[in-house]
């Protein structure tokens, strides 16, 4: 409610200002709070710089083309729709980072501007200048309010949702090393928890925008997220490896059940260091040695259970003190590389989301150049600003498919306050009075995340009917074309997408898989691998749009699921064993690379559709190497074996990701 208050009274201040100083369109003002209005200051603030900034390159563009352009109508329509084409592309190549949102308003900009200029090409600077000024109105009256009415500050969110990933990834470290995790509720926990920390990152941007403590921690803010993406690394071989033990040597379980009982319970936050000390010695000193690994290899998935929980304990503390809002909390770490977290990249689906909106808009324009169609410009309005709104989802048409009826529903309404409420009416005050309840119902309801985008676009086409303007005139028939127009042009850009992009979530799902073995034939076969915060974040953004899309009623879904979370472990054993090998005798750097070696070019195959096998040879070569007396001197000669042996296990259990094993 608070929200609906606060976005409702912004939108009837900055229709006032626009009424005030005779903008040609107080509509576009009001629409404009609607779409930056976020329910944290933080969110409003950097969306409205990058409408700003994407206003005015979209603005500058228009002028540009059509400056340029005028008499050669077809050459524009090219050039506009491979400009709206390229920002789509530069935008989802971005993703959901702020900067994303100001290449997106640059594409669909110059449609806004200039479309409706065209063919009156004089009148495109001032029709620039107008648009611009109204959007401006729009962007200052939603900041300034945001600011300053009742404002949900991105800081506090942030440290709310930082202490409840923390608190839920330690519940669920608890809970495993109990013995205790429900399988269906650990699914749905591991889901929530992953996209959780994932989200913690955008959300501390957002903080910078309207916290001047989250700038001055930024630095153990970054420790503190990649520290919590290294623990949910950590609890996921922890996890996977009980469930091995458990269901091939329960004997062996049970002898180890003591000791992860301690471990489970100094991973509380309340408990003393003494206790958590205590906790870790005893995990130290339980861990099967050289000697009882190379007389039992059996007991080398002991090691790593044992150890991998006192790992949990170490990082749980550092995650204590990183937690703590002190600066010198985050000097006492040094993080393995730029403690920044990595986005992947999916340049595949930048290039068919800005090829889509490209074609889209072509084929607008031919109809709309080859039938002299008078409304032609607000379909192709229409046209780009869907392909724009709605690039990154998986089905774009059915989200343009819900505009359209949501739309029409707001042209209903507008009709009825253009024609029976606004004709009665006399002074802002009474204007006011008749759009607060359609404002704060459209607010209501975009709080919620089920309803936002319907209400939102019940709302845009409720306020862009209307047009709201000082001198209004009763034109039905113009109010008509402009009402077919509009539902026209989404109607094609939901036919175009339907047509253009059929591809639903399961391409993603297979391009994301394939990018995860490219990132796993990337790792194992670096001479210079990368950091590991950047490999774990990058997996984990990558593990956690899989998820999104996976359903896990359906089994070969699930597999992926299991195998994605393995993958984060192959890749990070893969880091440790290049890393050992780079100090280890010829004979044992030379087994371990060539297997290293071996497994890269085996995923590059896969991530190419080529039939692969395992290269199982070549790790248990590996794996003997690295259990040679020769090597028992060494201090990282037992986790040099556990990290093969690890490797080893992960590979041959899921074959839906890594491939099958030679019989």
């Amino acid at each position: 409610m608070i929200f609906a208050l606060r976005t409702a009274g912004a939108a009837l201040l900055a229709g006032y200002i626009a009424l005030l100083v005779d903008l040609p369109q107080a509509s576009t003002s009001m629409m404009t709070v609607l779409i930056v209005s976020q329910p944290l200051a933080g969110m409003v603030l950097s969306k409205s710089l990058y409408r700003v900034v994407g206003t005015c390159v979209g603005a500058v563009a228009a002028v540009a083309f059509t400056a340029a352009l005028y008499n050669t109508p077809d050459l524009f329509a090219v050039v506009a729709s491979l400009w709206v084409g390229a920002c789509v592309a530069c935008s989802i190549y971005l993703r959901d980072a702020p900067a994303a949102y100001g290449a997106l308003l640059s594409g669909y900009t110059i449609a806004i501007v200039a479309f409706p200029a065209v063919e009156a090409p004089d009148t495109i600077f001032m029709a620039a200048l107008w648009r611009a000024s109204e959007i401006f109105v729009g962007i200052l009256c939603a900041t300034v309010l945001s600011q300053v009415a009742f404002p949900q500050q991105a800081a506090g969110a942030l440290r709310a949702a930082t202490d409840s990933a923390l608190a839920a990834a330690s519940a669920w470290a608890s809970d495993t090393l109990r013995g205790r995790p429900d399988p269906a509720r650990v699914l749905r926990d591991r889901r929530a928890i992953v996209a959780n920390v994932v989200a913690l990152e955008g959300l501390r941007v957002q903080a910078n925008f309207d916290s001047p403590s989250v700038r001055m921690s930024n630095r153990r803010l970054r420790l503190l997220h990649g520290r919590l993406m290294s623990f949910l690394a950590l609890l996921v071989s922890v996890h996977d490896r009980l469930e091995v033990v458990a269901a091939e040597r329960p004997e062996r379980l049970a002898a180890l059940q003591p000791l992860l009982l301690s471990a489970a319970d100094a991973m509380a936050r309340e408990t003393t260091d003494e206790v958590r000390a205590s906790a870790e010695r005893a995990l130290t000193s339980a861990a099967p040695r050289f000697e009882d690994m190379r007389r039992d290899p059996e007991r080398l998935i002991e090691r790593s259970i044992l150890l991998r929980s006192r790992d949990l304990l170490l990082l749980r503390e550092e995650l204590d003190l990183l937690a703590t809002p002190r600066e010198d909390s985050a000097s006492a770490f040094k993080a393995d590389g730029p403690a920044t977290l990595v986005r992947y990249r999916d340049y595949g689906l930048a290039l068919v989301a800005g090829v889509t909106a490209a074609l889209s808009l072509l084929a607008t324009f031919a109809f709309w150049i080859a039938t002299g169609w008078p409304a032609g410009a607000s379909a192709a309005l229409q046209v780009a600003v869907m392909v724009s709104l709605f690039a990154q989802q998986d089905n774009p048409a059915v989200a343009s498919g819900a505009f359209l009826r949501m739309t029409a529903a707001g042209a209903a309404v507008a009709a009825l306050y253009g024609y029976v409420i606004l004709p009665r009416l006399e002074g802002f005050d009474e204007l006011a009075m008749a759009l607060a309840p359609l404002l704060l119902g459209v607010t209501y309801f975009m709080g919620d995340r089920r309803t936002g985008l319907s209400a939102l676009a019940f709302g845009l086409g409720a306020l862009s009917m209307m047009g709201l303007s000082r001198q209004m005139t009763l034109d039905f028939a113009g109010f008509a074309n402009m009402v077919v127009a509009s539902l026209a042009g989404i109607a094609l850009a939901t036919v175009l997408l339907r047509v253009l992009r059929p591809i639903g979530a399961a391409w993603p799902i297979a391009r994301l898989t394939r990018g995860l073995r490219e990132e796993l034939a990337e790792v194992s076969g670096a001479r210079r691998p990368p950091p590991r915060l950047a490999f774990e974040s990058r997996m984990f953004d990558r593990i956690n749009s899989l998820m999104t899309r996976l359903d896990l009623a359906n089994p070969d879904h699930l597999a992926i699921e299991q195998g994605a979370l393995a993958g984060l472990r192959v890749g990070l054993n893969a880091l440790a064993l290049r890393r050992y090998a780079a100090g280890l005798p010829p004979q044992a750097a030379g087994a371990i690379g060539q297997a290293l070696d071996r497994l890269s070019d085996h995923f590059r195959r896969l991530a190419r559709g080529e039939p692969s096998r395992l290269p199982l040879d070549e790790i248990d070569a590996a794996l003997a190497a690295a259990l040679d007396p020769g090597l028992a001197e060494r201090r990282d000669a037992a986790d040099l074996a556990v990290a093969v042996a690890a490797l080893r296990g992960s590979l041959t259990r899921h074959p839906a990701v890594f491939g099958a094993a030679a019989a």
